[in-house]
């Protein structure tokens, strides 16, 4: 891997590999999560992945990427803790295994460039057919996910759960009412605030060139970055007490979803005991949430758990009759209680790590997990082998497990049920 700043705040990462037969290119602007632009950043990346002023219509840009053996062009937004990240990126074929002379990669940066550093403007502002567009695409994508009640059900307990915090509330692609209040030219204004303030990554992963790679992105002109680097974590105050916000829709299946402190964090200390005890759980189908809450006891449809290292919290979601309501709120708690006892076996933990050493070692065959990892890396100024990532997963102890159990806190809850005739 080599790592070059390109100025201030502005870096290029190269991942070398020769297992891939394509060449990925992504560019990642990231910046403090604020609750004012979460919605603007959405409707920016819309723009910049369907229009350029030299692609300026998604026709344009289809052609564009056919002519490079059907390339793959995309753009969507992200949180990471405090900081959201708005991305663009292509997939190309690496022309050293294909019968031409086409520079399909040297073409993929040129266009990702152009993408990003020109997009389709007029008279000081994104132009307004397009953007009225992207915005009307927005608001049914941001109005669909009331439909969805699993979905909608995760929302308000975030709600709940971020109360001091209206940012961590919000979802990462942005509220319709936010999006109202949008304009093409308070939105250009914007894109270019953020092309000069963010912080950017740019990872190149495949068998590429790094001297014509860098060469290439030196030539792209960017400025030093004035702002400090953003944080990596965002710490949930632990409220102590369980408060519980009910709602009654039109549904069968009953929703609920709690919300759990738990102050561990992305590789720090507890971090691998941390994802052994999520397994244990409610993370895999080994988990006391799945055996005992949906197949013993019968009463969920699903049942699992999620650990979110960036913001220190931990959510059960559930889908139940909504009868059943208290005794399942009661079970999940039993379940906790027996892990925080030791309750459960030395040979089922070893089945729990050679679950996430499988899924690990799986997720090495896929080439985006290479860009992801050095984005995650540079935003936490932390790098840790593979080798040493299995070892520190082998080396859990029921201790530890037992330990990060007791730290588990339950603060909110989320009961969307039915409503009753």
């Amino acid at each position: 891997m080599l790592q070059t700043q390109l100025a201030k705040g502005v870096q290029l990462t190269t991942v070398q590999s020769h297992q891939f037969k394509t060449n990925q290119i992504i560019i990642n602007f990231r910046a403090p999560l604020a609750r004012e632009t979460i919605t603007q950043r959405s409707l920016l990346s819309n723009l910049l992945e369907t229009s350029s002023r030299d692609y300026p219509d998604q026709r344009a840009l289809a052609n564009a990427l056919a002519a490079m053996y059907g390339a793959a062009f995309g753009a969507g937004v992200s949180r990471k803790g405090p900081t959201h990240n708005l991305q663009l990126a292509i997939t190309v074929a690496n022309e050293r295994y294909l019968a031409t002379d086409q520079p399909l990669t040297n073409q993929a940066i040129q266009f990702l460039q152009q993408v990003v550093l020109q997009p389709l403007v007029a008279d000081g502002q994104f132009d307004q057919a397009t953007f009225d567009r992207q915005k009307k695409n927005l608001e049914a994508a941001i109005m669909s996910v009331a439909d969805d009640k699993q979905y909608y059900a995760a929302q308000q307990l975030n709600t709940a759960l971020f109360a001091d915090e209206p940012a961590q509330q919000v979802p990462s692609y942005g509220t319709a009412s936010d999006l109202a209040a949008l304009t093409a030219e308070g939105l250009y204004d914007y894109y270019q605030m953020m092309i000069q303030n963010d912080q950017i990554d740019i990872i190149v992963t495949g068998d590429v060139d790094e001297a014509a790679v860098l060469a290439q992105w030196q030539q792209a002109g960017f400025e030093d970055r004035l702002a400090g680097r953003p944080r990596p974590f965002y710490q949930h105050h632990n409220t102590n007490q369980y408060v519980e916000v009910s709602e009654q829709q039109a549904l069968s299946q009953a929703k609920l979803n709690l919300g759990y402190d738990l102050p561990v964090f992305y590789r720090g200390n507890h971090y691998y005991a941390a994802l052994v005890f999520n397994e244990l759980f409610g993370g895999s189908p080994l988990s006391k949430l799945f055996m005992n809450v949906r197949e013993k006891a019968s009463l969920a449809y699903y049942a699992s758990s999620s650990l979110d290292t960036f913001r220190g919290v931990l959510k059960v979601q559930a889908g139940i009759d909504g009868k059943n309501h208290d005794q399942v709120l009661a079970i999940i708690a039993a379940q906790l209680t027996a892990i925080q006892a030791g309750d459960f076996t030395d040979d089922l933990v070893e089945q729990l790590k050679l679950g996430l050493i499988n899924d690990f070692e799986s997720s090495l065959d896929s080439q985006r997990t290479f860009a992801v990892q050095a984005l995650i890396d540079d935003l936490t100024q932390q790098r840790v082998t593979d080798t040493e990532w299995l070892r520190q997963i082998q080396s859990v102890t029921r201790e530890q497990i037992i330990a990060v159990a007791k730290m588990v806190t339950l603060n909110n809850g989320f009961f969307l049920s039915g409503v009753t005739a």
